[in-house]
């Protein structure tokens, strides 16, 4: 079933709503070894594992997934986060901002995290969402992490220790953030309605090619126009779509792709270090892992991450009219619609 809609879906984008494709520049001589993929915070989760054994009480190991997803498998001893401890308490009308440090600051604690520690961060997703956490506290001012790389996905196949259940009781801390922020690292609403005059700026979606393309999708048997949260279907104009899930081994190990395939993507999407680089989705969560590849592992200099994202942009619109958007017209988006309640209706 999910296959047949998938077709569907691209017979749709491809013929009626498709980004023109550019051809790819000259490539230099890049690794394809994912294991020569190479940041600061990147670490392996052979290290990792050599870390805990040598210096447990020297690391805190924080997995950044939903309680059930958690109580399933998690490396021994972590921690259990989820999106809620760190994204602003204030959800509407936009849902799924920036913390305030206060609050960041209280995660911290109940994490038991003094100067003395270094938090170890990954998901069971690829660590798009520790990326996230590895935004906001970067942001913050806060530089004292490590990525485990391939997250939970790559851990277990190299058959490094899981266990299940509950995350163990920690003691909270009385660690004081500092006040240091950030701010080169963030695109606010008034960057991005610039921007899209800019020549020398890019404006990177990051989402799903539904969503992109202002296409109607499917979830837990309902037809949608678009995700929860936002206020209408479609893009930011001049957007080009690079989808976050691209940059990662999904089907395979979770790691980051190799740095030929990284440079190629971008090369023929023509995503270059010398221009700024504005990155949206929809709540600026799978943009952070589009953000670490291309600051920390490819060096460009000039990233920016809109918080906001889809969210605000298609809130924004709804009030004034005259914010521009861009999606498929009326007919596409109902003949999408269509094959998409007829391919339910015949695989129930």
């Amino acid at each position: 079933m999910e296959l047949r809609r998938n077709i569907v879906f691209l017979l749709i984008v491809l013929t009626a709503c498709g980004q023109e494709k550019s051809t790819p520049f000259s490539q230099e001589i890049y690794s394809s070894d994912k294991s020569n993929i190479k940041a600061a915070n990147l670490v392996s989760p052979v290290i990792v594992n050599d870390w805990l054994q040598q210096s447990p009480t020297k690391y805190i190991v924080v997995q950044v997934s939903k309680e059930k997803t958690f109580y399933k498998s998690h490396i021994p001893n972590a921690l259990n986060i989820w999106r809620p401890d760190y994204t602003s308490d204030i959800s509407e009308p936009i849902s799924g901002l920036l913390p305030s440090r206060e609050k960041l600051q209280f995660l911290l604690q109940s994490l038991g995290y003094s100067k003395d520690k270094i938090l170890l961060l990954y998901d069971a997703k690829a660590n798009v969402d520790a990326l996230r956490l590895a935004w906001v506290l970067s942001l913050y001012g806060f530089e004292n992490y490590k990525i485990i790389n391939g997250g939970l996905r790559y851990w277990a196949s190299l058959g490094l220790p899981t266990t299940t259940g509950a995350a163990r009781v920690v003691t909270p801390s009385e660690y004081h953030l500092s006040d240091t922020y950030d701010a080169s690292i963030l695109a606010e609403f008034q960057d991005v309605v610039e921007a899209i005059q800019d020549t020398q700026t890019l404006l990177i979606d990051t989402r799903e090619p539904f969503e992109y393309e202002g296409l109607p999708y499917i979830q837990q048997g309902v037809v949608l126009p678009y995700k929860k949260g936002a206020y209408g279907r479609g893009r930011i104009p001049t957007a080009i779509h690079l989808n976050w899930s691209k940059l990662a081994d999904l089907e395979g190990d979770h790691r980051i792709k190799t740095e030929k395939d990284l440079r190629y993507d971008l090369d023929s999407l023509r995503i270059t270090p010398d221009k700024r680089i504005i990155l949206y989705c929809q709540t600026g969560s799978r943009t952070s892992h589009t953000f670490y590849v291309l600051k920390h592992i490819l060096d460009y200099q000039n990233v920016q991450n809109y918080d906001g994202s889809w969210v605000e942009w298609s809130y924004k619109h709804s009030l004034d009219s005259t914010l521009p958007v861009i999606h498929c017209d009326g007919s596409v988006f109902a003949a999408a619609k269509d094959s998409l309640i007829a391919n339910q209706i015949y695989n129930e």
